[in-house]
């Protein structure tokens, strides 16, 4: 398993702290966590802000639109308020993805409690040169553990430990580790971890140990993902349909329903979202088969996992070992509350 970074102020003196998982996606973030029964939860939400108040902190049903400041900005965030770019450098490492991620633990039901949280970054940007980048992880960290303010007076969630994991890597945790047994293997695992800007890709397998293995060296990321579908699509319908604007919200109903509301009518867009996929799905063929190599057909399994693994159907149904867990889009944030349980417990 990939060592994880543990931050300077770590705090376990307070035994009420909740083991939280969070995949601070640029198109959604994913959370987990276990409830009392031991049974796993999740929520996502949307990865929509933007700056300014729209003159409340917290409306909408069950409060589903907040209000936050951060370093003197003020945000808004939630589903439905037209949300600006998420698609910029160290997205992870910026204001926009410190208040989304708060939102999703006022959501999931944190607010005012303790937390320990476990996140991610890309594999490029955790790996440096085959090695851990100790300094941009240190800069996750610190990022999260600045002071946000939650307009509604209520209280944000006090982070009071954080860890920082591979993405796509930890995936792997959330496929071998059921319950305290490991899932029975025979080889190596593909792990293709399909999210809204990047492809994460690597192979990784158990030592005699159970300690997950991967080779540093062969780790694949690419900049393209869901989000590309978007772009296409919204291109395509302004185009068709002689509009100047279709939001991030409308674009995700079109993919969910195949059709869009406009100019007061319904419109079917299932040709032109046919056309989206299919084009940036062959962008993604092509380092997926770069990366395996020739040991693509001797690979046990290849895991599919991420939001972009339902999208992307059609891909995953071309290699006869294709796996796709469980709510894939939910693997990292399930396979990083792992991680964290088991650092804990060690």
């Amino acid at each position: 398993m990939p060592e994880p970074s543990i931050s300077a102020k770590e705090d376990h003196s307070d035994p009420q702290a909740i083991d939280v998982g969070i995949d601070d996606g640029y198109a959604a973030v994913k959370v987990a966590w276990y409830d009392p029964s031991g049974a796993i939860r999740t929520l996502s939400i949307p990865s929509l802000t933007r700056q300014g108040s729209l003159g409340v902190g917290s409306f909408g049903e069950n409060g589903t639109v907040g209000g936050y400041e951060t370093d003197g900005i003020v945000y808004t965030v939630g589903p439905d308020i037209g949300g600006s770019e998420t698609r910029i450098p160290d997205y992870n490492l910026s204001r926009t993805a410190r208040v989304l991620a708060h939102h999703a633990l006022v959501q999931a039901g944190f607010g005012g409690k303790a937390v320990r949280i476990a996140s991610g970054l890309p594999l490029n940007r955790y790996f440096n040169g085959g090695k851990k980048d100790e300094e941009r992880v240190e800069q996750k960290v610190w990022n999260f553990a600045q002071p946000v303010r939650r307009l509604d007076g209520g209280q944000p969630a006090r982070i009071v430990a954080h860890k920082v994991f591979a993405q796509g890597l930890t995936a792997a945790v959330d496929w071998f580790v059921e319950g305290k047994n490991p899932r029975s293997h025979k080889g190596k695992i593909g792990i293709v971890d399909i999210g809204g800007q990047t492809i994460d890709i690597s192979v990784v397998w158990l030592d005699q140990k159970g300690e997950l293995m991967t080779n540093r060296d062969n780790l694949v990321t690419e900049d393209i993902g869901v989000l590309d579908v978007h772009k296409i699509l919204k291109r395509q319908i302004m185009s068709i349909h002689k509009v100047d604007h279709v939001s991030s919200e409308d674009l995700d109903r079109a993919l969910t329903t195949g059709s869009i509301w406009i100019w007061t009518k319904d419109h079917s867009v299932q040709d032109e979202i046919a056309a989206a996929v299919r084009s940036v799905g062959e962008q993604l063929e092509a380092p997926i088969l770069s990366a395996f190599g020739k040991e693509i057909s001797s690979l046990e399994s290849i895991l599919f996992v991420g939001g972009g693994s339902y999208l992307f159907r059609d891909l995953v149904s071309m290699f006869p070992n294709a796996v796709t867990p469980h709510q894939p889009e939910f693997a990292n944030a399930r396979g990083l509350l792992k991680a964290l349980s088991m650092r804990k417990e060690a």
